[in-house]
């Protein structure tokens, strides 16, 4: 009886075991299914976008920012969407202004773009001031043939040698300047202007044409400067003077760079006239 009633248990077992190996089999599938969608979701790329904001949607938060060719695009801002700006850590996406230049990394979701970064780009000019107002928030400069027009900002920023903090008396006419800008509303703003070069005040002692070279003196000592290409001589509150204009023994204030241990000098301007008059000419075409 014992080994009829052991025998008639065996196949309830058996059924019973293989049904407990079919569940996990199928929940292991499941489980590797869930796994294989969640990694193949994750391995979507990135994608980068540059281009200028027009506007930040903060309700919303979706960025539209303007292309090329009137390209316009708008991205979703993901809950860990972070804002960087060159020099600074993460920093709130309502720091974003319209007008500025930004790169933006994101997914493309079936047609929905989704920002993962935003990183400002910062556009810059660099030339000679033709024109600096700061009373009507105007600045020209001359870059590569051609005269750029910006409206400066009334929180613009003048930044001297060593990242200083300076003043517009900092910015003269003649002066060789790195301006960054933005473009909101396609109006040009000067947000900072950054006027590094070094000053020296002397006497003139030697100019040579062939070597482009020039020499002062001072109290401490001479020295002596090579003039860069887009050097301007400041006569009479202009720009356009030559070297042949400069006196022997006149005092002159020298701006230059200093670039391992050589001086270029790029404006050189007498040292009693050191004041901006509000238009002037454009820069000198030789010496």
């Amino acid at each position: 009886m014992k080994t009829s009633k052991t025998n008639a248990w065996k196949p309830v077992c058996l059924s019973l075991i293989a049904a407990v190996m079919a569940f996990r089999a199928a929940a292991d599938d499941a489980s590797a299914t869930a796994e294989s969608t969640s990694t193949a979701s994750a391995a979507v790329p990135e994608k980068n976008y540059t281009g200028t904001v027009d506007y930040l949607d903060k309700n919303e938060h979706v960025l539209h920012l303007k292309g090329w060719f009137a390209q316009r695009k708008a991205f979703n801002l993901g809950d860990s969407c972070a804002y960087s700006e060159p020099g600074s850590g993460n920093l709130p996406m309502a720091n974003l202004r319209s007008g500025e230049k930004v790169t933006v990394t994101y997914q493309d979701r079936q047609g929905v773009l989704i920002a993962d970064r935003v990183q400002q780009i910062p556009m810059r000019v660099e030339g000679t001031v033709t024109v600096i107002d700061p009373t009507n928030h105007l600045l020209t400069v001359h870059e590569s043939g051609s005269n750029r027009k910006f409206q400066m900002a009334g929180d613009c920023q003048i930044v001297l040698r060593d990242g200083k903090a300076g003043g517009f008396d900092d910015v003269k006419t003649g002066s060789y300047v790195t301006v960054t800008y933005e473009t909101p509303g396609d109006v040009v703003i000067a947000r900072e202007i950054a006027q590094t070069s070094l000053e020296f005040s002397g006497m003139l002692t030697a100019i040579d044409l062939e070597d482009r070279t020039i020499k002062a003196k001072a109290v401490f000592g001479t020295k002596k400067f090579h003039l860069a290409d887009n050097c301007t001589v400041v006569i009479n509150g202009h720009i356009n003077g030559r070297l042949a204009d400069l006196r022997p023994e006149e005092k002159l204030v020298f701006s230059y760079d200093e670039i391992n241990g050589v001086n270029v000098v790029n404006r050189i301007a007498p040292a009693q006239s050191q004041a901006n008059p509000v238009a002037t000419s454009g820069p000198a075409q030789g010496y």
